[in-house]
């Protein structure tokens, strides 16, 4: 079945596999559990400062919350560089979002006039059937 709809929330809960297009390009396209888990990972420990310099360190992304980090990578990059800090960690989770936001975090650097190819496309793989959302 092919679903074409700009509600997002729906789609979430009826589509297995998406495409979403922003701007006549496809942004993202996979299974829609696989594209909402990379939303980051949330982490807090017993010293966020030097954990936050570990990670920039390893190249990583990092973002202050009131209470915690979040940062683009994969557990075991953060649990590696927490190690080699020796920062004793309190929580690491995967962060999901929803395909609102996903879509929102795709398309801003096309809002604020960057052209679309520069925006960076996620393709978790590609299947015969696919939901659209865009």
């Amino acid at each position: 079945m092919l679903l074409s709809s700009h509600l997002l929330h729906e789609v979430q809960l009826i589509a297995d596999d998406i495409v979403m297009i922003g701007r006549g390009r496809i942004l993202a396209q996979g299974r829609l559990d696989e594209l909402v888990a990379q939303g980051g990972i949330t982490v807090r420990s017993l010293d966020d400062a030097a954990l936050t310099d570990a990670l920039r360190r390893d190249g990583l992304v990092v973002t202050s919350t009131n209470d915690a980090l979040v940062v683009d990578g994969t557990p075991e990059q953060v649990g590696r560089a927490a190690l080699a800090a020796g920062v004793v960690l309190l929580e690491l989770r995967q962060q999901e979002r929803d395909l609102e936001r996903m879509f929102l975090d795709l398309t801003s650097s096309t809002d604020r006039g960057h052209q679309a190819s520069d925006t960076q496309a996620i393709d978790t793989h590609a299947t015969d059937t696919q939901e659209s959302a865009a």
